[in-house]
């Protein structure tokens, strides 16, 4: 437990239960949580001693010498193992050299030793196959990591022949303590590819079979393409178009096989088929000498229609929720129709409803929420991207249709949402496994609040007698009163590298900018009243708003944040974590406010955690009465911020593993962060962001956290304490460690 030697918990649950229990179901319970004691067995130990020495020796330690010692115990029938392990000397790489890569051409030779893991001389070398490594001890795994290497090199620059036998380190003892290593290499020759035969099978039993062929252009000027054909059998559904834009090479190109794997990704990425496999044929030597490759590629489709019921679990954060931790439960229905088009596209239609709770002192139920999204994908850029599709190597690419309407009433705020409705148009442009860029060219959304009774008295008046500033007090009500119209262009550039369950090693890099409201200026001032700026745009239907609010708003700005996240295993059962996080978003054109929705908020369960949801900010402002009904003394922000800065680390450490069958995890942590209101907000000065003084006004929480962590589910409960509250600063710890602020959630809090 916790890594402590000799803090056996598995065994004591074991042995408790085999005790006087063993005859009953509990014994028997204790007896399946826990492990029994490891019998002592010679075989064994000499075995794992025997590892130990070859696993010296494949790292050069060729002397090494390792003995089990054991001792008994002074307490029970227990012995301790120990191993005297003597390193001896290493051994050492003092050349290292390629042999039998004399024809490659000499770029390549200089990107096979630039591409090697075997380290060159800080002052480089020159053309040469051939050098002295700076001190590196001989390993057995390094040089398995430079063959394969090598077979991925040269495989992607046509030699297709090469595998794992062509390649071999032959190493020569030339002195006791180093060695001389050459990597020799059967090159075999350079091929190109040929025709590609396409095989599609479907589960259209009455469909007829066709055939289809094109002729494809080399993009290798000078060499001549091939052809592209395809036969469909039980499939009267798919285009043949859709295999052509898929293929990631042409006939006549020089083989590489990074090309055929992408190809593979983006046949498999379309969704559309549920198998496929890509084949070498058998090479074809032509008369002028040209050695080329075909391929056949075999696809199963899958059913078009699918439909799929499911239950789910959420918990609810942001700008529209209630309490301080929602939790919610809903039913949903899918339906899919695959490949509809006939080019690969996705239909998708998705019908949900849930209610929530507050979980956090509010009690009873909260919210609940119907909404339908309807989405076309297609596994390929549209326009107007589609020729960069074309043009460039893309890792993976496709584009993202969506429209969505939503009707929810929350209790808590005395609000029902008659509608918020949205239409986006994604691009998604992966360039690496781990790297992608994403750009919503239109992402319009229209949101129209309404009123249910008491939320004059509930909510409205409790909130306006906090602030003093009668702009401000105008700003609250038009933000939860008004139909609102919102526009965005947005490009996010993303690299992600981690597990996005475990998150126990890896990184997560975003960084977004947006511009906003222009196409509401636009349809002001051009279309709706030309030559006149009135900073509304008429409402339609449900978001028509009725008497003084009639026709929605628009507000114009710009948006910038990035996020940084980084995972540092520190051992099997230990990971270091953290984050950082900077958002900043300015009105622009004759707009003095972002809109609502586009604000930044601090505090809650997966932000600074001492502080409940949109408690902390704006800066060291204090929005609070006697009388507020919805948040703790402490008072929300209900004005959002313009400038958002958080960051967190925390230490997560397995105490029990697989204890009712999940790990058991203990958590540490410190959270910083706050958000401040902009320079062109036209409030006061309360809670504005002043550089000489905002380090101060940083709230700072700590506090430590259980999570349960099963194969497909990790709930968390931290218990967090205020260190550093920007409203009492003169006070460290200002609550001591009493009613330490609880949250619960669903996943790693980052």
């Amino acid at each position: 437990m916790l890594g402590v030697p000799g803090f056996t918990w598995w065994r004591w649950l074991y042995q408790f239960g085999a005790g006087p229990l063993h005859e009953n179901a509990v014994g028997r319970a204790f007896m399946r949580v826990g492990e029994p004691p490891a019998l002592l067995d010679a075989t064994v130990l000499e075995n794992d001693t025997e590892q130990l020495r070859l696993f010296y020796q494949r790292e050069g330690f060729r002397d090494a010498t390792v003995e089990p010692v054991v001792s008994r115990l002074s307490i029970g029938n227990r012995v301790r193992i120990a191993f005297d392990i003597r390193e001896g000397s290493p051994t050492t790489i003092r050349h290292f050299s390629y042999h039998g890569v004399d024809d490659l051409l000499p770029s390549e030779r200089r990107d096979l030793v630039d591409g090697s893991v075997i380290p060159t001389p800080e002052d480089g070398i020159s053309d040469s196959l051939f050098w002295h490594p700076p001190t590196l001890r001989y390993s057995e795994p390094l040089l398995v990591e430079e063959r394969q290497r090598l077979i991925r090199f040269l495989r992607d620059r046509g030699f297709a022949d090469i595998y794992r036998d062509a390649i071999h380190a032959v190493v020569y003892p030339v002195h006791p303590d180093s060695f001389d290593v050459t990597m020799a290499v059967e090159l075999g020759s350079r091929y190109r590819f040929g025709n590609v035969h396409v095989e599609v099978t479907g589960p259209q039993n009455d469909a007829s079979e066709r055939t289809d062929s094109t002729w494809l252009i080399s993009s290798e000027p000078g060499e001549e393409g091939g052809l592209l054909t395809a036969a469909f059998i039980s499939e009267g559904r798919l285009d043949f178009d859709l295999l052509e834009r898929t293929l990631q090479f042409r006939p006549g190109d020089q083989f590489n096989q990074s090309r055929v794997l992408a190809t593979k990704r983006r046949l498999d990425a379309t969704g559309v088929f549920g198998f496929s496999d890509i084949q070498e044929a058998v090479p074809d030597t032509l008369a002028d000498g040209t050695i080329r490759l075909d391929h056949r590629i075999r696809l199963r489709t899958r059913m078009r229609h699918q439909v799929r019921f499911e239950a789910f679990m959420q918990q609810r954060s942001g700008a529209l929720a209630d309490s301080d931790n929602e939790l919610g439960m809903g039913l949903g229905v899918t339906y899919s129709n695959l490949n509809l088009f006939g080019g690969g596209e996705a239909l998708t239609f998705n019908s949900t409803g849930s209610v929530s709770a507050d979980i956090a002192g509010l009690g009873g139920f909260t919210s609940a929420q119907w909404e339908n999204s309807i989405g076309l994908s297609y596994p390929y850029l549209t326009f107007p991207l589609g020729r960069f599709d074309r043009l460039s190597s893309l890792y993976d690419a496709r584009s993202q249709i969506t429209l969505s309407l939503l009707a929810a009433r929350r209790d808590a705020l005395r609000l029902t949402l008659r509608g918020r409705g949205g239409a986006r148009y994604r691009f998604e442009l992966r360039h690496s496994e781990s790297l992608a860029s994403i750009v919503d060219l239109v992402d319009l959304s229209v949101t129209n609040p309404d009123t249910l009774i008491g939320f004059q008295e509930i909510f409205l008046d409790d909130i306006l007698t906090t602030v003093d500033d009668p702009v401000q007090q105008a700003q609250i009500v038009e933000d939860y009163t008004r139909p609102q119209f919102n526009s965005a262009l947005r490009y996010t550039l993303r690299s992600n590298a981690v597990d996005p369950f475990r998150r126990d090693r890896g990184h997560y890099r975003e960084a977004s900018i947006e511009l906003g409201g222009n196409v509401g200026r636009l349809l002001d001032g051009a279309v709706f009243t030309p030559g006149t700026i009135e900073g509304t745009i008429p409402g339609f239907g449900v978001f028509s708003g009725s008497g003084q609010n009639r026709g929605m708003l628009y507000r114009q700005y710009v948006r910038f944040s990035a996020e940084v996240r980084r995972y540092v295993p520190l051992s099997e059962r230990a990971t270091f974590a953290w984050k950082a996080l900077v958002g900043i978003a300015h009105p622009t054109g004759s707009s003095d406010v972002v809109p609502f929705d586009r604000r930044f908020y601090s505090g809650g369960a997966n932000s600074v955690r001492a502080w409940r949801l949109r408690e902390l900010g704006p800066g060291a402002a204090r929005f609070t009465s006697a009388s507020d009904s919805l948040v703790s003394g402490e008072g929300a922000n209900i004005l959002g911020g313009d400038i958002k800065l958080e960051a967190s680390a925390e230490l997560r450490a397995i105490a029990l593993k697989r204890t009712l069958s999940a790990d058991w995890i203990i958590a540490l942590f410190a959270d910083a962060g706050n958000v401040w209101l902009g320079p062109r907000n036209p409030g006061t000065d309360d809670g504005r962001f002043h550089v000489d003084s905002f380090a101060g006004e940083l709230g700072i929480g700590a506090g430590f956290g259980l999570r349960l962590a099963w194969d497909y589910l990790i709930v968390r409960l931290d218990a967090a304490y205020k260190v550093h509250d920007p409203r009492r600063p003169s006070r460290l710890f200002p609550d001591r460690f009493r009613d330490p602020i609880l949250q619960f959630g669903i996943g790693h809090t980052f």
